[in-house]
């Protein structure tokens, strides 16, 4: 039970519960070594291969959501069939051993250019395998906090994600200007030796309801069949599909190569850049870790897709520094309060029957994101990335408010009564 300081404090309730610090403290060094490794595979192909730097970098990033794709859905059936601890400690055991052989490859490069390849086949398995880790991570957190808390749990992973980030990304540049690019990949790996015994340390139980006398493609079915009869669920689910396939794409891996090639960015400006988008995902979190209801309010998702639009547009016009770094802010703060806004609201719609592969859903869809970089990054290198970034923010605005008008209850979606996890 929560002691009294934790009661006091609805904000930080979630951290009385022991299995939530131990899953907290995992998610943090995960997102500190996941930026490492995205961007430094931006800087790497920049020195191996600079006549074929965004292609090869679009193809990678291609590979990564291809992984999520495929896997995804069938994450969140396994994340419904079986124990999700278990599962959770199986899929970062393998993403060690995974990202250790993608390190490996961009330090030896025994296959010459064609090691690229073998880098694109690997990032494709590490995304398989944490595609089946996230459905199973969102899952849990219902039986772990109760939903109650739930809202608390989910704006405090997003904090902690947003404090680790503007870390990553102010080191990722400057290691990658002193180290070579698979050197720091390798160094990364050391998050591993925190994640895995945290994980490891787990005791709750969570198991869904999918029904293991049917078949994994059934139980997929049974899961998307949910998603569309649910008015609040698709609308949220559309409304995620744009912001992920503008926001993915200039992020990483467009963002970092947009502002070396047109804004002459060095290594360590483009990490130190980074750090304004990581602040302003912050800020996005402890505003909505401050105003809790609103993550329950589809008004409030309404609002974060316009800053997120307005962010991007500004990003890709600016070319003065300061005022590339205020669009910065903003394209981070209006993508990560989509983010959290979207994912609270499903979390407080859907049943814990299904939640794994209604959840599983979030990861699919980064994964159709990502496997989308490789066909706009060759269309970026053929009308230039000056015209493509800001393109894409326009883009989201008027898709975006495209989804609202399909789902216009979507809106008008208030905190309603709470599901009590299976």
């Amino acid at each position: 039970m929560p002691s009294r300081f934790f009661e006091e404090r609805p904000a930080l309730r979630p951290l009385a519960f022991r299995d939530y610090r131990l899953l907290l403290g995992g998610l943090a060094l995960v997102n500190l070594a996941a930026p490492f490794q995205f961007l430094t595979q931006v800087f790497w192909t920049q020195a191996e291969y600079p006549a074929r730097a965004v292609f090869y970098t679009s193809l990678i990033a291609a590979s990564r959501g291809l992984g999520m794709v495929m896997f995804s859905l069938v994450g969140g059936a396994i994340a419904d069939r079986m124990e999700r601890r278990r599962i959770l400690l199986a899929t970062e055991t393998a993403s060690l051993a995974v990202n250790a052989a993608i390190a490996a490859l961009m330090i030896a490069s025994p296959l010459g250019e064609a090691t690229v390849a073998a880098v694109i086949v690997c990032t494709f398995a590490s995304a398989g395998v944490m595609s089946i880790d996230g459905p199973a991570r969102s899952a849990s957190m219902p039986s772990i906090v109760g939903m109650q808390n739930l809202a608390s749990a989910m704006t405090l992973a997003q904090v902690i994600s947003q404090v680790t980030m503007p870390l990553s990304l102010s080191l990722v540049g400057v290691l990658n200007s002193l180290f070579e690019p698979g050197q720091v990949y390798a160094g990364s790996l050391l998050a591993w030796a925190g994640i895995i015994p945290m994980i490891a340390a787990l005791r709750f139980q969570s198991t869904g309801g999918g029904d293991r006398t049917r078949g994994m493609v059934a139980n997929v079915r049974e899961g998307i069949r949910y998603a569309r009869a649910s008015a609040t669920i698709s609308g949220v689910l559309a409304v995620v599909v744009v912001v992920q396939l503008v926001g993915m794409p200039v992020a990483t891996p467009l963002g970092p190569v947009f502002m070396i090639e047109v804004l002459d960015f060095s290594s360590a400006e483009v990490g130190f850049m980074g750090m304004t988008w990581g602040l302003g995902a912050l800020s996005a979190s402890f505003f909505l870790a401050r105003f809790r209801s609103l993550t329950l309010r589809g008004d409030a998702l309404g609002a974060a897709t316009v800053i997120f639009g307005v962010g991007v547009v500004g990003f890709g016009l600016s070319r003065l520094i300061p005022v590339t770094a205020f669009f910065d802010f903003f394209f981070g703060f209006g993508f990560t309060a989509t983010s959290l806004v979207s994912a609270t609201i499903v979390q407080h719609t859907v049943a814990d029957a299904v939640r794994g592969r209604v959840m599983g859903l979030f990861p699919f869809m980064l994964g159709v994101a990502n496997l989308c970089t490789a066909p706009i990054g060759l269309a970026g290198q053929q009308t230039g990335l000056a015209f493509m970034v800001p393109a894409l923010g326009f883009a989201a605005l008027v898709l975006s408010a495209g989804a609202f008008a399909w789902r216009p209850s979507l809106l008008a979606v208030r905190p309603g009564p709470l599901r009590s996890p299976a």
